[in-house]
């Protein structure tokens, strides 16, 4: 809340002061040269009088009260009280696709976000979300949409379904119910179409580009990228091609590399280098809360590349202090009729 015209405040505050130190005075001064009347003694022992005297001087002291509670109102109501918020309108024109490799050394990773992509969805104001999920094959969860009850119903869902240590149900060490176990085995179908093969990352990058629509339009594209780059299989592309098929797309390319699983160095060295050559980021983390700083970097740095400038938004919030306003004015004409 910030305050428009707060001088104007300053100075009604400053008048109303100035109109209560005169009044004070004056009141003092009445009061150093009272008027004498005979034989009004016994008047003060009359409980009829001594009443309407604490009456009195209690409504004046309500007047007093009122007035100045009204003054405040009356200034505050003056200076304009409104809240601020920034809005850049391009927002509207951003595309996110969400690109996870959901192998099996990467559901724990894909769990985080997932979950945490859902928290995500209500601080959007427009953008189009999709989502692709790959293995040996891809699969689109949903394609691009700002359709946000059934992007968020869809990733919840799905961190719920990814949240499934294969390896360990295989081997006897993990114990999953039935309704796990097939929400699991729904949410990856698709993604196993080639067998004997797993974590085909370079074909998962390309599918993902395929997502974006509205190729003759001027939108902001971006794919966050989330996979170790463990390659068990026999790929169609190198990961260098597919990077470079993201770039000729004008996608932005965001990848989220949560650690070495058993490739190490070669791996990540291989998915840095086919990131940032083509102008892309790569995120080393083990944290997938580091997903708002990408989606945060997503919106700053294509804000700027498409010429959005933010603008500031004002909303006036004047009905409490007009309400107030009112209500002491009509208190004092009350209270000025009743001491009459």
């Amino acid at each position: 809340m910030v305050m428009t015209f707060w001088w104007v405040t300053a100075l009604l505050l400053l008048a109303a002061l100035v109109v209560w130190a005169i009044t004070f005075w004056n009141r003092r001064a009445m009061r150093r040269s009272p008027v004498l009347v005979a034989n009004s003694r016994y008047m003060d022992r009359i409980p009829s009088f001594v009443r309407a005297q604490r009456m009195a001087r209690a409504v004046r002291a309500l007047q007093v009260a009122i007035a100045v509670l009204a003054v405040l109102a009356a200034s505050v109501l003056s200076g304009r009280i409104a809240s601020e918020r920034i809005s850049t309108p391009e927002f509207s024109s951003r595309d996110i696709v969400l690109c996870l490799d959901v192998s099996g050394s990467m559901y724990e990773y894909d769990t985080e976000i997932l979950s945490t992509f859902a928290e995500l969805v209500d601080t959007f104001e427009g953008e189009r979300v999709a989502l692709s999920i790959f293995n040996s094959t891809s699969r689109t969860v949903f394609p691009l949409t700002n359709d946000y009850d059934l992007v968020q119903r869809e990733l919840e869902a799905g961190a719920e379904a990814i949240d499934f240590d294969e390896f360990g149900y295989r081997l006897g060490n993990r114990d999953y119910s039935e309704d796990e176990v097939r929400q699991y085995v729904e949410f990856v179908d698709g993604t196993r179409g080639i067998a004997d093969e797993a974590s085909v990352i370079p074909d998962g990058l390309a599918s993902c580009a395929q997502e974006f629509d509205q190729a003759e339009e001027d939108r902001s594209r971006s794919i966050i990228f989330a996979t170790d780059n463990e390659v068990n299989g026999d790929p169609l592309f190198t990961l260098q091609e597919a990077a470079e098929r993201v770039a000729a797309r004008d996608i932005d390319l965001y990848t989220f590399y949560p650690g070495a699983y058993e490739c190490g160095p070669q791996c990540y060295e291989e998915l840095k280098t086919a990131t940032e050559e083509q102008g892309g980021e790569l995120h080393e983390s083990s944290d997938p809360e580091a997903i708002p700083s990408i989606i945060n970097q997503i919106q700053k740095s294509q804000a700027e590349a498409m010429g959005a400038t933010p603008s500031v938004l004002r909303t006036d919030h004047p009905l409490a202090p007009f309400a107030l306003t009112v209500l002491t004015l009509l208190g004092i004409l009350v209270l000025g009729w009743r001491s009459r």
